[in-house]
């Protein structure tokens, strides 16, 4: 189980650190995390526009269910593609903002693997823009993909649930981050198989106080999607728990 003591350490390490960053920005002037770019004139973001507008121009043809690109041959309904009815993916459908491609591949591993937490606040708002622009209904909850304590502790943080706080204090949506655990310290999903990524995350998830999400509409959060093997087992444990619906939202889709 969770040791809450170490959470709170490791929150606590955290806000220091990015205080100790706010006095490097007055030092040394940033930099566009994605390009490079000098950011001396653009106030307040650690992306530059030219990176964003990139970001925000990414459209195709997408799965209504799983959000893979639709190609010649291939069709949607509203209950998926042929590849995510084989998957028998359980969340109702996905968001996401670009394709795992640049400049969104750059900022993803610079804030989850340089631990650069301050583009918490570029990323989300990526979230919260696609959000306002699809129609999902009414959501009771923001969820972020849970870390396994070991990992969370081992990383410093959980990047999914630094933007699904953004989305909650922004939209004013509750959030919860604690009732949906990851119950097993699962391998990375980086190099499996699909098949190895399934057998993986079985079972990974659970919900420790099933009242608390029974009968409501969950926007679950996550940073790259590429199976969805991990998402799905989330809403399979939040639909077990009594839940009603589950969205997914992510940065982006990735290929095997």
């Amino acid at each position: 189980m969770p040791d809450l003591h170490q959470e709170n350490k490791v929150f606590l390490v955290s806000a220091i650190r990015d205080i100790f960053l706010g006095f490097l920005d007055v030092l040394y002037p940033r930099h566009c995390f994605a390009c490079a770019k000098s950011l001396h004139e653009e106030q307040n973001t650690y992306v530059c526009e030219s990176c964003l507008e990139i970001i925000e121009a990414t459209e195709a043809k997408r799965c209504n269910k799983c959000g893979l690109k639709i190609g010649p041959g291939i069709t949607s309904s509203s209950k998926g593609c042929p590849e995510c009815k084989n998957n028998n993916l359980r969340f109702e459908k996905c968001f996401f903002v670009s394709d795992n491609i640049e400049p969104v591949k750059t900022l993803i591993h610079q804030f989850k693997y340089k631990k650069h937490m301050c583009l918490a606040t570029p990323l989300g708002s990526l979230l919260i823009n696609l959000l306002h622009q699809k129609t999902i209904g009414e959501i009771d909850s923001v969820v972020p993909v849970p870390l396994h304590w070991k990992k969370k502790q081992e990383r410093g943080f959980n990047q999914s649930e630094l933007m699904a706080k953004k989305i909650s204090n922004k939209l004013s949506i509750p959030i919860s981050t604690n009732n949906l655990f990851r119950a097993k310290n699962t391998l990375s999903q980086t190099q499996l198989s699909r098949t190895q990524r399934q057998e993986n995350v079985k079972g990974a998830f659970k919900v420790k106080n099933p009242e608390i999400f029974y009968q409501k509409n969950i926007l679950l959060v996550d940073d790259v999607l590429t199976t969805g093997m991990t998402a799905s087992e989330c809403a399979k444990s939040l639909k077990n728990a009594g839940t009603n619906k589950v969205f997914l939202i992510a940065l982006a889709r990735s290929k095997m």
